[in-house]
């Protein structure tokens, strides 16, 4: 019986060893996995932070971007509106050039056609006068 025992006491003893052998070996496994691990959480922080950093200032350039577009925005109302009082202005003085010249016109029309009718009647008085005298 000794031999027995002795026998299964050498196998015990190899799956013994053979376990600690692999729990070692898991062991190591584990170690290396948590180094991993561990250098890809802190990789993702950093990676978590830059973009955080990113969004912050992709954020801020919006607002920048968002305030210069207003700006250009309320300058360019500013001279839309000083084109339009100009051309209000210029429209004016057109209208008002254009009525001076359209009754001076008017009065130099005037003057003539009255000349002319004046002259049309002086010549039938004068062709008149002149006929009576010759009859």
């Amino acid at each position: 019986m000794d031999k027995d025992v002795e026998l299964r006491f050498k196998i015990l003893e190899d799956r013994v060893n053979k376990l600690e052998n692999t729990s070692l070996k898991n062991k190591d496994l584990i170690v290396n996995i948590d180094k991993s691990l561990s250098v890809t959480i802190e990789q993702m922080k950093n990676i978590s932070e830059d973009l955080k950093t990113t969004s912050i200032n992709f954020k801020e350039a919006i607002m920048r971007s968002n305030t210069a577009y207003t700006k250009e925005t309320q300058e360019i109302k500013e001279k839309v509106i000083d084109l339009e009082k100009k051309y209000e202005k210029l429209d004016t003085k057109i209208d008002k050039e254009t009525i001076e010249k359209d009754a001076e016109e008017y009065r130099s029309n005037k003057k003539q056609i009255i000349s002319y009718v004046i002259n049309v009647i002086l010549a039938i008085v004068v062709f008149a006068l002149g006929i009576n005298k010759f009859i």
